[in-house]
């Protein structure tokens, strides 16, 4: 340490301690779990009764959702909530949700430390509404959970298909535990054979071309298995309440088509939109696609 020029100050230091307390969470040499003096008070914690009290409570969940499985499918209730203008509306929706998260975290699922000298596994999965991962430790046959991580898929993404959205799934994985999988072998594991599909594909667009890139920076066996055994990041890129959604899909008749390209004509939005689309303005681009004259969000 003095030939590194670093100092520490003795009367702050402990030695010979096989676990500390930091920022909230007890971490030993094998496992990382919630201070049980914050744990306490979870099972307590008051209903919220206005919106700022839900991104109080909010606050506190999403400091520890790296503990619970599908946490933004869990919390989307809520969090749904953040986003209104008018007065809180507690639903039972609203209420069991809160429950259940109170629940998760009291009844956490301890985590452990990664450990390099063990073989890394990560597991990635994507609905349309949803992408899910997972981070384990593998020991012989089994897998311990160092990480979970859930993301709500952007709305722009929802039109991709499903290949477009696995890599998303896989590419927010990578980047998100880029510093521990950066420059070391460890097995990836899906249930869609994305990366076959992608090198089949005669144009690509700058998206794929860089979640691509980023992929290709890592050294990983591929390890396919159906969606029925990929339980875990399978579920956390499921939201139940979505699955019963009514998709319908229907036609545009040549004359509607041609009416509604003259109607952009009049629209000075419209128009400008269109123009940008037509110039390969990238902000666009990314936003909008056009089809046979018509432009898709």
């Amino acid at each position: 340490m003095r030939e590194h020029k670093y100092k520490i100050n003795l009367r702050k230091c402990e030695f010979g301690r096989t676990k500390i307390l930091y920022l909230g969470h007890e971490i030993s040499v094998e496992a990382i779990r919630l201070e049980d003096a914050k744990v306490v008070s979870i099972p307590d914690w008051p209903r919220p009764h206005s919106v700022t009290e839900v991104r109080s409570f909010l606050g506190m969940t999403d400091y520890n959702c790296n503990f619970v499985k599908n946490y933004s499918t869990v919390v989307a209730p809520l969090i749904d909530l953040t986003c209104l203008d008018t007065s809180l509306e507690w639903t039972d929706q609203c209420e069991a949700t809160f429950k259940r998260l109170k629940y998760a975290l009291t009844n956490h699922e301890i985590l452990m430390v990664p450990n390099s000298e063990r073989p890394f596994v990560v597991t990635a999965d994507a609905s349309q509404y949803d992408i899910g991962a997972h981070w384990l430790d593998r020991r012989g046959r089994s897998f311990k959970a160092i990480e979970y991580m859930s993301k709500k898929m952007p709305s722009k993404k929802w039109a991709n298909s499903a290949y477009e959205r696995e890599l998303y799934a896989l590419y927010k994985a990578l980047v998100h535990w880029r510093h521990y999988l950066l420059g070391r072998f460890f097995y990836l594991r899906t249930s869609d054979q994305t990366l076959k599909w992608i090198k089949t594909q005669p144009v690509l667009s700058d998206a794929l071309k860089r979640w691509i890139q980023v992929v290709d920076q890592h050294d990983f066996k591929l390890d396919y298995v159906k969606g029925e055994y990929n339980k875990v990041a399978d579920a956390l890129s499921r939201r139940a309440d979505y699955l019963g959604a009514s998709i319908t899909e229907f036609g545009l008749s040549g004359e509607v088509t041609r009416l509604m390209v003259d109607a952009y004509k009049e629209d000075p939005v419209m128009m400008d939109i269109s123009r940008r689309q037509e110039a390969q303005n990238k902000a666009a681009s990314d936003e909008f696609v056009m089809v046979d004259g018509l432009l898709f969000f």
